[in-house]
């Protein structure tokens, strides 16, 4: 397979249109073009511009086109000050393309004479040649040099001294060793790969056929504070919950912070360890994760797929969408009022409520869920993570990354659901917190749901 290397000029020219591309490079365009008409790019309004703007940039050699900046006013519409530190939304789109390409060629592009890539560490795009197989006809076979083909004159008769060495039986042993070493050579390759695949119940909603959505809480909500009422999540997709927030007397400065915390993408360090703890736990498939905050998550991209959400509704309102299908529902009585867990339907020797009673960063004892249920169109799974804190969300994602702790939940689920493993469930975690860190971690609670 060789790799086509486009020619890079230092510059700042727009990309020049695609007739003026070298005759490859057309060629190339075209692949880019049917990719972009295929029916998994149709799906995206973003991605087939994004590729094409790529494609452009990299066959003309437009290395100042290629830049996060330059991509992010091109495709996406930003302004001149956007900075990338903030806003990561070109970041996630390149790493769905990254995956989309991938597909592409495994599935209807598997025939294409040449692939495209986007290597790590960059927004050029790479183009492979694909070699295509060829058969022998026969008038080429007689061509091959003679200790490749027999000559028409010689019959099998003429070439049967040159076996009578052998025993009749070698064949067979051959065969049969090399089955064996066939075979312990899968067999330790299965199990390599086995170990590195993810545990349950995170291989439930990572898998390698699709992507997985990781939505991280929105640390920006806390604006919602400003307010005397909680919202909802029709009105936080619409940012208006930030209407009438603002105080007639708030200073230039204040005003400031009001707008960039409105418009920027922040989350918390206990979301930024939950992403490392999930990619981790992914393990091979790891590049199946799409990380996206919050805030730029639309309605429809929740209908379809696998998806993980951090943080309970206070921070992550999407959350809301699944809360008429559970039992633990975290609850806020009032934006500054106590935090509780509501159990709906308490099982012996479970309590109606559990609460805390202290706010983030101090020490206490916490309480989180962690809830697998269907997606909202049933094709697909979520993976809820939320804790009444920062500290439980923490707890509840160290005890996912924990074997031993993943052991205790399957077998509490078992007990209680006949001996069998139930698809869906949910489980309430309690941990204690000192300074704002879990010293203890334990499932107290496991609640098996019907899909």
């Amino acid at each position: 397979m060789a790799t086509v290397p486009p020619p890079i000029r230092d510059n700042n020219d727009v990309p020049a249109s695609t007739s003026s591309v070298p005759v490859q490079g057309s060629e190339y365009m075209l692949l880019v073009e049917r990719i972009a008409h295929s029916e998994a790019f149709q799906k995206s309004l973003r991605l087939p511009a994004l590729l094409r703007y790529l494609a452009a940039c990299t066959l003309q050699g437009d290395r100042a086109g290629l830049t996060e900046q330059a991509i992010g006013r091109a495709v996406f519409d930003k302004t001149e000050d956007f900075n990338p530190t903030e806003d990561s939304s070109v970041r996630v789109y390149v790493r769905q393309l990254r995956l989309r390409l991938y597909e592409y060629f495994q599935s209807v592009g598997v025939n294409e004479s040449a692939l495209i890539e986007i290597p790590k560490g960059g927004y050029a795009l790479a183009f492979h040649s694909r070699p295509v197989p060829s058969s022998v006809s026969p008038e080429t076979e007689a061509e091959l040099p003679g200790a490749m083909a027999l000559p028409a004159t010689q019959t099998a008769s003429d070439s049967a001294p040159a076996k009578r060495g052998l025993p009749t039986w070698f064949p067979w042993a051959l065969v049969a060793v090399l089955a064996v070493v066939a075979i312990a050579g899968w067999v330790r390759s299965y199990r390599s790969a086995s170990a590195s695949l993810p545990p349950w119940p995170l291989n439930q909603v990572v898998e390698s056929q699709r992507p997985t959505t990781v939505v991280l809480a929105d640390a920006s909500y806390v604006l919602r504070l400003l307010g005397d009422r909680q919202f909802t999540l029709d009105e936080y997709v619409d940012h208006k919950y930030t209407r009438g927030l603002i105080p007639e007397d708030a200073t230039r400065g204040e005003m400031t912070l009001f707008h960039y915390l409105q418009d920027a993408q922040i989350t918390s360090m206990a979301d930024a360890r939950a992403a490392s703890s999930f990619t981790s736990l992914a393990g091979t498939l790891h590049d199946k994760l799409v990380f996206r905050s919050a805030k730029e998550v639309k309605g429809d991209t929740m209908l379809t797929g696998n998806f993980i959400l951090v943080g309970a509704k206070n921070s992550n309102p999407w959350v809301e969408l699944y809360e008429p299908r559970m039992n633990f529902r975290l609850v806020e009585s009032g934006i500054h009022g106590t935090r509780y867990i509501d159990n709906r339907n308490p099982r012996p020797g479970e309590q109606p409520f559990y609460a805390v009673h202290e706010s983030t960063g101090y020490s206490g004892d916490d309480y989180a869920t962690i809830s697998l249920l269907p997606s909202l169109n049933d094709q697909g799974a979520t993976l809820l993570v939320q804790g009444l804190r920062r500290e439980g969300t923490e707890a509840a994602v160290e005890f996912l990354s924990s074997a031993s702790r993943r052991d205790q939940l399957e077998v509490k689920l078992r007990a209680v659901n006949g001996g069998g493993l139930p698809k869906y469930f949910e489980a309430l975690i309690q941990s204690h917190a000192v300074a704002g860190s879990a010293t203890s971690i334990d499932c107290i609670a496991v609640h098996p749901l019907q899909p």
